[in-house]
């Protein structure tokens, strides 16, 4: 499988997938970070298959902002794509909005998406500094988790 790495900080980003491929992307966030991007994921081949996963973490008044596109261009037929985007917001004023969507223009396809956007539970901050761990700590553990999820 072709692995594709991802610039989140570029506005826009368009990748034709020519091969079975993976593309990973990670953002974190702080301070005044801010993230605006938009990305275009295109199947034109047949029998090809995508996985398109991006993270995000927001801290303090950081901001991420992204739209995907998955387009299944007429024939494609076979193709199996999926487009999944997962954010944790940590602070008051950091803040995430993510928007997948998808094209098909073939039948006889697999394709999907999905979005999430999370929040620390105060009960598991709670839970977590009673075991002896300081606010800091127990951020970086989840923050940690999450990526590696």
């Amino acid at each position: 499988m072709n692995l594709i790495k991802l610039d989140l900080h570029r506005e826009s980003n368009k990748i034709e997938i020519t091969s079975d491929s993976e593309v990973n992307a990670i953002f974190i966030g702080k301070n005044h970070d801010a993230i605006k991007s938009k990305l275009e994921i295109v199947h034109k081949k047949p029998n090809l298959k995508s996985r398109i996963n991006i993270k995000a973490v927001v801290l303090d008044s950081s901001k991420f902002d992204f739209e995907g596109l998955l387009r299944i261009e007429k024939g494609a037929s076979g193709s199996d794509a999926y487009l999944k985007v997962n954010c944790l917001v940590i602070g008051e004023n950091a803040s995430a909005r993510a928007v997948p969507s998808l094209e098909i223009l073939e039948s006889d396809v697999k394709g999907g998406h999905g979005a999430t956007i999370g929040y620390i539970d105060e009960e598991m901050l709670h839970y977590l500094s009673s075991r002896g761990l300081d606010k800091t700590e127990v951020e970086a553990l989840i923050i940690e988790s999450f990526i590696k999820s």
